[in-house]
């Protein structure tokens, strides 16, 4: 039914993520003892489709899995958070995407992927009319070719573009992603990310740059900083919200894209969608796992105050 349909739909992937917590992670050629070993859901993609959904808003994600316990781990988890799944191509030749995260007592972790069905590798495997039906679509982890194709079909039905390369998607380089950029209207990065990209060290002066490459819109987060927005004609910092105590950063990012996304669909205007991405991210690293802190609107709106909305 069209009235079920998802208001945004996520390109992206889904992974399990095995998490290991250490006091202190080791250095190279080193050893630690890890005190716990938990596996959660995860994935960018599927963090943010689950982020938005909490938030009170219907999603879709579209994506891979593999015909494994995995798999069906990680359908069940979309499915109990609400998270529309008709955009799932599940596979049989390959088990479902993983990852080992490392993770110490300040909340700094280094993430390994370890492969698997994940992403959508080819644009004829995309529902596009599924897709165009939203008001948003958000690209994380996707193929140039695939990307490209999702968005051509979102801005023909009138749906706005967000764009997250991520580290993996970052390191192929500006040229490599040039095609999405072109069709992006919004483009979210990371400190990191946005350092691998253009190795440059000032926020404003990368927006800038990514600015020239297509979007109108640029937001770059900024860890404890917060984050800043670019547009077209100003540049607008946001700071982070206090947070006592960082139990895991894992997800962050991504949290903090939920909450831009969130915002987007509640109508707000970037700075003000970005201070709820802030909010999101704030409440998310208080927890272990890349989803097990992902806030409700409820709390949300608690943290921010009376200002959401406006």
């Amino acid at each position: 039914m069209l009235c079920d349909l998802p208001k945004v739909v996520i390109l992206g992937a889904a992974a399990m993520d095995t998490v290991a917590r250490f006091d202190r992670l080791p250095d190279v050629d080193g050893i630690a003892l890890a005190h716990s070993c938990d596996s959660f859901p995860g994935g960018s993609g599927g963090n943010v489709a689950v982020g938005i959904a909490r938030l009170g808003h219907r999603v879709g994600f579209v994506g891979k899995l593999g015909d494994d316990e995995n798999g069906r781990r990680l359908l069940r988890a979309f499915e109990d958070e609400g998270v529309d799944t008709r955009g799932i191509i599940v596979e049989t030749a390959r088990p479902s995407a993983a990852c080992f995260i490392a993770a110490d007592a300040r909340g700094d972790r280094m993430i390994f992927a370890l492969g698997g069905a994940a992403v959508i590798e080819r644009a004829a495997e995309l529902n596009l009319e599924y897709m165009a039906r939203a008001r948003a679509l958000y690209i994380s982890d996707a193929l140039v070719e695939v990307a490209a194709a999702a968005a051509d079909a979102a801005h023909a039905a009138g749906a706005i573009v967000f764009y997250s390369p991520g580290g993996v998607m970052a390191s192929a380089g500006l040229d490599a992603l040039q095609p999405i950029l072109d069709r992006a209207d919004v483009v979210l990065v990371s400190r990191a990310d946005a350092q691998t990209l253009l190795s440059l060290d000032d926020p404003r002066s990368t927006a800038l740059a990514l600015m020239r490459r297509g979007p109108r819109v640029v937001i770059e987060t900024l860890g404890s900083e917060g984050a800043l927005v670019t547009t077209d004609d100003r540049t607008i910092p946001v700071p982070a919200f206090h947070v006592p105590q960082v139990v895991d950063a894992t997800g962050a990012g991504d949290a903090f894209a939920a909450g831009l996304v969130a915002g987007f669909l509640d109508g707000l205007d970037w700075s003000a969608a970005a201070r709820l991405g802030c909010a999101t991210a704030a409440i998310k690293i208080g927890y272990g796992g890349a989803r097990s802190g992902l806030p409700t609107k409820p709390q949300v709106i608690e943290l921010v105050g009376n200002n959401f909305g406006h």
